[in-house]
């Protein structure tokens, strides 16, 4: 998985940000496993046509970890997940999260990359859209709220 270990991935779902922790919702150890094995399928997705990006603390723990793959001709479905080093991290790492959509954006033009958040924060909507994503209430499954980053032609 790239760069990407199994102790990584681990690491974040027993030290998960507080968004991730909910979203993901990692309350018990059952749910974790599910979530380590999920996230290992989702990043072996990448490998084909996608792409990745962990970011480590300077110690080497990970801060977060970003994903996206394809899902059918011309869209694409992206992931997050982030440990407790957030909340320390959040202006650098998301000023480099739009850097790496923008340059996919590039690579893929004309594609749509596709993310579903179930996180409940009041500035949810406005830090998708600083990374580039529009919300699209349409793609909403029950709670679960649709953003869309259309990649120019």
């Amino acid at each position: 998985m790239h760069d990407i270990k199994q102790t990584d991935i681990s690491y974040i779902l027993n030290h998960p940000w507080t968004l991730s922790a909910q979203e993901w919702q990692l309350a018990d150890s059952q749910r974790k496993e599910a979530m380590l094995s999920y996230i290992e399928n989702q990043l072996e997705r990448t490998r084909l046509d996608g792409y990745t990006h962990i970011w480590r603390t300077d110690n080497n723990e990970p801060i977060a970890i970003l994903g996206g793959f394809k899902i059918e001709e011309k869209k694409y479905e992206t992931f997050f997940i982030a440990s407790t080093h957030m909340e320390q991290h959040a202006m650098k790492l998301s000023f480099d999260m739009r850097k790496i959509l923008r340059e996919q954006a590039l690579l893929h033009k004309g594609c749509i990359c596709g993310l579903y958040s179930e996180a409940i924060h009041p500035n949810q909507i406005s830090w998708f859209r600083f990374l580039g994503f529009k919300y699209d209430p349409v793609g909403n499954r029950g709670t679960t709220r649709y953003f869309e980053y259309v990649s120019p032609i």
